[in-house]
């Protein structure tokens, strides 16, 4: 569309052509938001909300493994260690060497169930209570026994938690740390 000028084009006397562009070069102008969600508010809310629930879950998983770190430890330090006093009381007929390793492999199984997050601390303490009694009222007569009714009592209530690990998953560091052993022979039910 061109149009024509009025003959003042340069002061020559020639005309002068101007073009007109309209609206072509130009950007179209916004419009009005009236009534409609921004994107970019939808995003910064979904990454906020995302936020949120992982610091929510992070607060929440270390507070669950001080938890369980703490039990753990106690388990180690003062429920598996009662039970090593036995040692001493080796039964009549029993290999001392036999008797002191199934004492070591029932300390491992209370390691293995104490680390299991499977008590909480008053069971805990109450099993450190049972097997306080344990000892205290083992005799060298009575001992294997005592022990042998000790790994069936647990048995019963853990099961597979404190079964033998024969075959540990793959990079599995609990079961590196703390092997469960298989119930010693001596201590098999009769």
């Amino acid at each position: 569309m061109a149009s024509v000028g009025n003959g003042q084009g340069g002061g020559n006397g020639h005309s002068s052509q101007r073009w007109d562009t309209g609206d072509q070069g130009s950007r179209p102008r916004p419009r009005s938001n009236e009534g409609t969600v921004s994107g970019r508010r939808f995003v910064i809310a979904g990454v906020v909300t995302v936020l949120l629930i992982w610091g929510a879950v992070s607060l929440g998983f270390r507070a669950w493994r001080a938890n369980y770190e703490a039990l753990a430890a106690y388990g180690a330090t003062e429920v598996a260690p009662v039970i090593d006093s036995l040692a001493d009381r080796v039964p009549p007929g029993i290999d001392p060497a036999a008797w002191r390793q199934a004492v070591a492999d029932t300390h491992a199984m209370l390691l293995a169930l104490t680390g299991a997050s499977l008590l909480d601390r008053p069971a805990m303490e109450a099993l450190r209570a049972e097997i306080s009694a344990l000892v205290a009222r083992s005799t060298p007569e009575t001992a294997q026994h005592d022990l042998t009714g000790l790994w069936e009592d647990l048995e019963r209530k853990a099961g597979p938690v404190i079964a033998p690990d024969t075959d540990p998953p793959p990079n599995a560091r609990h079961a590196a740390r703390n092997p469960r052993p298989a119930r010693p022979e001596l201590l098999k039910g009769k």
